[in-house]
């Protein structure tokens, strides 16, 4: 009897210690991974059509069914983008957001489309943002779990940022107009484009030039090129700027702002993700919305452990 009541309280101790891992690396997981993974190789001003799953975290932020802003996939329950795309309609249930299409307007026969369209709970908008163009983040929390698929799969956020510095080679991607005051036409397929970090020193000067001055400061981050031609424009804002990293995708920047779109000397400005990481990493920990161990796996251990429990006996 007392090999079988030590047989007991050795399965409820690992029972206990497999939900205390799982839970530690789930919270420790919650940005490292698996994110910033995709499964298709490699109009946004100067860019060019996408290809479906290129961008699987890119999402389409929607005000009554129709596209508004860009967003991204952090995890099956939240979602990020620029604050300042709330700044007229604040209700979330006015809100949802589109995940796993090529098209912000999909056909009303795709019913996939909209299985994949997920209704907005809450609005979080960061507490330093004040209607200005500094600070602007949000934090979108969905009414239900997203499903991944090779289509619908979340990005990485570091950190610090401070190593894509003058990276060439990072992409923003959206469903914006192409050009100022041209918009994105039928049948509306999701643009993107390659462009380069600016470092702020730099991206401050232009702002300079010619005649008037615009700051580049805070959580700003540049990127786009100097001559102009390729940048994010009207209805990108809130999408992600994205660089690789050893194969892993991470998003750098949410399209913020600029003056106009591809105009030489006037990059994009961006929110730099990165300055908000413990924001974001605090209201994910402690949201419902944290992945939580799988009950079952854990239970797979008594039925191991019983037998011999049973030998024990014998």
């Amino acid at each position: 009897m007392g090999a079988r009541v030590g047989a007991l309280l050795l399965a409820q101790l690992l029972v206990r210690v497999e939900l205390g891992r799982q839970e530690f690396q789930d919270q420790d997981q919650l940005f490292a991974g698996p994110c910033g993974q995709r499964t298709v190789s490699t109009r946004v001003v100067g860019g060019k059509d996408s290809e479906l799953g290129r961008w699987p975290w890119q999402g389409s932020l929607r005000l009554w069914g129709s596209h508004h802003c860009g967003a991204s996939l952090l995890n099956r329950r939240w979602v990020l983008t620029a604050a300042h795309c709330f700044e007229k309609h604040s209700d979330p249930f006015e809100w949802s957001v589109q995940f796993g299409e090529l098209s912000a307007s999909p056909s009303l026969w795709n019913l996939q489309a909209y299985y994949n369209r997920y209704s907005v709970e809450e609005i979080i908008l960061s507490p330093m943002y004040l209607g200005a163009s500094s600070y602007d983040i949000a934090l979108l929390k969905l009414s239900s779990s997203v499903t991944y698929n090779k289509y619908i799969q979340p990005i990485c956020v570091l950190t610090s940022s401070s190593e894509f510095q003058n990276r060439t080679n990072c992409w923003v991607t959206g469903w914006g107009d192409i050009q100022e005051d041209q918009v994105l036409p039928s049948p509306y397929i999701l643009q993107e484009v390659q462009v380069g970090i600016i470092n702020t020193a730099i991206c401050n000067y232009l702002y300079t030039q010619p005649t008037f001055r615009l700051d580049i400061w805070g959580d700003m981050i540049c990127a786009g090129h100097v001559q102009g031609g390729k940048d994010a424009c009207f209805g990108d804002s809130g999408g992600p700027l994205a660089c690789e990293k050893k194969g892993l995708w991470i998003q750098v920047g949410i399209v913020s702002w600029g003056s106009g779109c591809g105009r030489p000397n006037r990059p994009g400005v961006y929110t730099n993700v990165s300055r908000h990481f413990n924001w974001i990493r605090m209201l994910l920990a402690h949201s419902h919305g944290v992945p939580r161990p799988a009950p079952c796996r854990p239970a797979l251990l008594l039925p191991l452990l019983w037998p011999a429990s049973l030998l024990q006996l014998a």
